[in-house]
């Protein structure tokens, strides 16, 4: 993709001092996702300053067809924010939080604030904005919300969609769609943020948000549970729901390689139990009345012992140790880079199918790799696995790399046999637009490029991603 040296000008002319770069060291930061996988390349990083000026960029790119690539904190995994050649779009400087509503529990504020800051300005004004990711120190809302993240507390408060009550969007042509009214009921026609939300930016620029809040649980509490099988994880889940409902929040699973393959690369990380087991899950609740009796967790938890749902287990007895429990589960994703080439998948199942995935799906990839090792993990209370294969101990990356097309084959369609999901948060992107036709079909495929068409009949918005 070219584009003129005048539509350049014209566009820096827009952006003002401060507002674009096109040195090649300032621009490497935004070029390259964090895995290495993806590199890419812009004439121009604009770095817009308001809602007014991110209109005008878009506006100009749609009068002359330049096409443009939004980013926010570039922690995607699918590439959809890498550019090969158009406009980049980056939100790193749409970073105000506009206003916080106790009455109303909202938060309302720009695409560009870290999830790591809008947390902190929930939680100083007595709330929590309770979405939670590893990469929260970076991940901006605009992209949270592009991706529809889910992160480790879905169980209990839903996905980036369900915590969203209002968007500002840049159309393709360069309008601002404002609806940030805030409201909890609203049954005036199409919900129109529905269809920003989770779009990659294919259909438009989020340049603003409006956050649900929630009260601050007061007591929370950790654990850390040993057990042999999936099913008896899912088991474990049912049980926890019976005594606690939504007081729980996290439920992750994880197999005994993903602790090993942590304690080994990541320093400061601690096994919190002595003795090792094929399966462990965290759980954390959040409480607004301690439980005591036959609900105290203790006796909870050795009930579930009892009942052959759990091996052994242990209740942090300090945030410092809750914290190195998170701490575990946190640095899975960055614990693989050591181990040679992965094939990552990220996907959702229903939770009655979930303790047969792991079983057909390692048998399905061991026909192409013998002895390969099956990094599992993941927010087994949303049916959510991050499925990674890893380059077995014998074999060489380069012929590892030559059956990732097939493995990857092979367990998707184990996915789709269980009926299932092959992005459950990470998005399409670049990566899967193969896959994506595969599981949605004629009809879905359809309906989604009309819309697209509709919206942006250019294609200037995130060309590349999608279809």
């Amino acid at each position: 993709m070219s584009i003129a040296a005048e539509h350049i000008d014209a566009l820096k002319a827009i952006l003002g001092p401060g507002g674009w770069k096109q040195d090649a060291d300032d621009l490497a930061p935004f070029l390259s996702e964090w895995r290495d996988r993806w590199s890419g390349k812009t004439p121009l990083l604009a770095l817009p300053g308001s809602t007014r000026q991110t209109a005008q960029l878009v506006r100009y790119c749609a009068r002359h067809k330049i096409a443009i690539t939004p980013q926010g904190g570039n922690t995607g995994l699918v590439g959809a924010q890498i550019p090969q050649g158009e406009i980049l779009l980056s939100t790193a400087r749409l970073c105000q939080i506009r206003a916080l509503n106790t009455d109303n529990a909202t938060l309302t504020l720009d695409a560009g604030v870290t999830l790591a800051d809008a947390r902190a300005a929930a939680q100083n004004a007595g709330f929590i904005f309770p979405l939670s990711l590893a990469s929260e120190g970076s991940a901006t809302i605009g992209g949270i919300l592009s991706t529809n993240a889910g992160g480790m507390e879905v169980l209990r408060y839903g996905t980036a969609r369900d915590l969203a009550l209002g968007l500002e969007v840049i159309t393709p042509q360069g309008d601002v769609l404002s609806a940030l009214k805030g409201l909890r009921k609203d049954n005036t026609g199409y919900d129109l943020k529905q269809l920003y939300i989770g779009a990659e930016g294919s259909l438009g620029v989020i340049t603003g948000a409006v956050l649900k809040l929630f009260p601050i649980p007061p007591i929370r509490l950790s654990a850390w549970c040993a057990l042999d099988t999936v099913q008896e994880a899912i088991a474990l889940l049912d049980f926890l729901r019976q005594h606690y409902g939504d007081a729980l929040c996290k439920f992750e699973l994880m197999a005994d390689i993903c602790i090993c393959t942590a304690l080994r690369n990541i320093p400061q990380t601690r096994a919190p139990l002595g003795t090792p087991s094929p399966w462990h899950v965290l759980l954390d609740f959040g409480f607004f009345n301690a439980p005591k009796g036959e609900d105290a967790l203790e006796t909870v938890l050795e009930d579930a012992m009892k009942k052959g749902l759990i091996s052994d287990a242990v209740i942090a007895q300090s945030d410092t140790q809750a914290q190195d429990f998170l701490k575990l589960r946190e640095t899975l994703s960055a614990a693989q880079k050591g181990e040679g080439l992965a094939i990552k998948h990220d996907i959702s199942v229903p939770l009655s199918a979930i303790a047969d995935f792991p079983r057909k799906a390692t048998k399905a990839a061991e026909q192409f790799a013998p002895n390969c090792r099956v990094f599992a993990f993941g927010h087994v209370g949303d049916g959510n696995l991050h499925f990674n294969i890893l380059q077995p101990v014998q074999m060489s990356q380069e012929a590892f790399a030559k059956r990732a097309p097939q493995i990857t084959a092979a367990i998707y369609d184990c996915v789709h046999a269980l009926g299932g999901s092959i992005s459950a948060e990470h998005g399409i992107g670049i990566m899967k637009k193969t896959e994506l036709a595969a599981q949605k079909g004629d009809v879905q495929m359809g309906l989604m490029r009309a819309i697209k068409i509709a919206l942006d009949p250019d294609n200037i918005m995130n060309p590349r991603v999608l279809f």
